[in-house]
């Protein structure tokens, strides 16, 4: 059986699009770009033992979506287009060949924040196939359709590729180039049925007349006419997404590969982050923040690393070549790395649950047996767009500096959305990581002769990583609130 690794790794610029995609978020809460609420949110504040959903609702991915297989595709599909090399430097879709893979199951993921470095996020994946698409089919094109009422009494959409004159290419083995595949391995149409709440693969055929067929899709290259299976119950509000190789880019699916991104909802300002737009909190869920968010900011730091596990066994049965799926192994061990330089004593009070006697200098010693009794400390990661020094401060302090690009932007507050209108105006991040129930395993304080002293904290935890998309008050996660998944 053949065995494909996948590495994906990539700059953080403050966006949870690329992590959600990956989890396999459904289309109703991938969106992103509107206030959180109950239907379109993924993420939402609980509270109390029975964890009561309270009115907050968070757009992002946690851990625990990479588990769910109910109503999810067998994995991802991953393309890579390689452009022509005359146009090297261009925003040119002129393309040479495609590295193709579908049913991509991410194994591990990595946030890494550090000085001197961009902040990088970094998934590992596995699959069992992989191709390349050159000549006739180097275009891989991805076309999606909500459905409107009329599609659905029509029995059809029209797909760009007739539009456009693309033509659906034939590949090697004789199977029409429509890249995602049924049960049977057969090429599919992907169908979101909105009613059940599940991504199908449903079998596609090309045919040159107008006749549907009760079980499968059927796409007509004389009309560009896409029919629903007649035996299915599709109805408005379902989405049809189709990924095909062909001869061009149709106008829709041409994602501009090369060009720069630009919209309102993502940070498009940033390529990249970098130590003056990180801030790391340490957060003690029992504790009473007076300042909020400055109080629980860690003290300096120089690296934090937050990795995850996610195991995978594959799944295989006599008659199938390939493994007919890769469950994920729980629980999911996480990892936290903080490096720090050794100075005050205030990183090791919050870690040991004396920051109240620290502040007030009553604190007398601290010891292993005190860290070791701490066991739901949580580690919060924050993402501006502005470094500190463009922002006059930070935390809550951060603000818009004069002539800010972020002016005119969208930003998410405690799920709530809202558009930057002016300068002075409070800054809030692009991205928030919150990993709960951390218990201490490790600590070392290092000092050398002619280097500065340095302190490493190492914790664990499992399954609780919440990636937030926007800002949270620090209330919506301490005391007896917490986030969990919005199922």
């Amino acid at each position: 059986m053949p065995a494909v690794a996948v590495t994906l790794n990539t700059n953080d610029f403050g966006d949870v699009r690329t992590l959600a995609s990956l989890a396999q978020v459904k289309p109703a809460k991938l969106v992103m770009d509107a206030t959180a609420t109950s239907d379109n949110a993924n993420l939402v504040v609980v509270s109390g033992t029975q964890l009561v959903e309270t009115s907050t609702f968070l757009h992002g991915a946690s851990l625990s979506d990479f588990a769910i297989v109910c109503g999810n595709l067998p994995g991802v599909t991953l393309w890579a287009p390689v452009q022509d090399e005359c146009s090297l430097g261009t925003l040119a879709d002129n393309i040479d060949q495609t590295l193709f893979m579908d049913d991509v199951f991410i194994n591990s993921l990595e946030f890494s924040y550090t000085t001197g470095a961009n902040a990088t996020e970094n998934y590992g994946a596995e699959t069992d196939q992989k191709m390349w698409l050159l000549n006739a089919g180097r275009f891989v094109n991805f076309e999606t359709f909500t459905l409107a009422s009329g599609d659905v009494s029509n029995g059809y959409v029209t797909m760009d590729a007739y539009a456009d004159d693309v033509t659906i290419a034939t590949l090697a083995n004789g199977n029409d180039a429509f890249l995602r595949k049924d049960a049977n391995g057969e090429p599919a149409v992907t169908w979101y049925d909105t009613s059940a709440n599940q991504m199908n693969n449903v079998a596609v055929e090309i045919i040159s007349i107008d006749t549907p067929n009760a079980t499968e899709f059927r796409y007509n290259d004389a009309n560009g006419r896409l029919h629903f299976p007649t035996g299915t119950a599709i109805v408005a509000g379902d989405r049809l997404d189709v990924v095909y190789a062909g001869s061009a880019y149709s106008t829709t699916a041409n994602q501009k590969y090369f060009a720069i991104l630009d919209s309102a909802d993502r940070p498009d300002i940033i390529g990249a982050i970098r130590q003056g737009q990180i801030e790391i909190f340490i957060v003690d869920p029992s504790e009473t923040y007076v300042n909020g968010w400055s109080d629980a900011a860690a003290w300096r730091l120089t690296g934090c690393t937050m990795t995850c596990d996610l195991t995978r066994e594959p799944l295989t049965e006599l008659g199938h070549l390939g493994p007919y799926d890769r469950p994920l192994t729980l629980p999911i061990p996480i990892t936290v790395t903080v490096d720090t330089t050794a100075g005050n004593l205030e990183n090791w009070s919050k870690i040991a649950g004396k920051l109240a006697e620290y502040t007030a200098d009553t604190l007398t010693s601290i010891n292993l047996a005190d860290l070791i009794g701490k066991e739901d400390l949580l580690l919060v990661a924050k993402v501006y767009a502005q470094t500190d020094e463009e922002a006059g401060g930070t935390s809550t302090n951060r603000t818009l500096a004069t002539n800010s690009p972020l002016i005119g932007q969208s930003y998410l507050n405690n799920g709530v959305k809202g558009t930057y209108a002016a300068a002075g105006e409070t800054e809030y991040a692009l991205k928030t990581v919150v990993v709960e129930h951390l218990k201490i395993t490790d600590e070392a304080y290092t000092l050398d002769l002619g280097t500065n002293a340095t302190q490493t904290f190492g914790f664990r935890s499992t399954n609780d990583l919440y990636a937030i998309k926007g800002d949270i008050a620090i209330t919506n996660i301490t005391g007896d609130f917490k986030i969990r998944r919005n199922g």
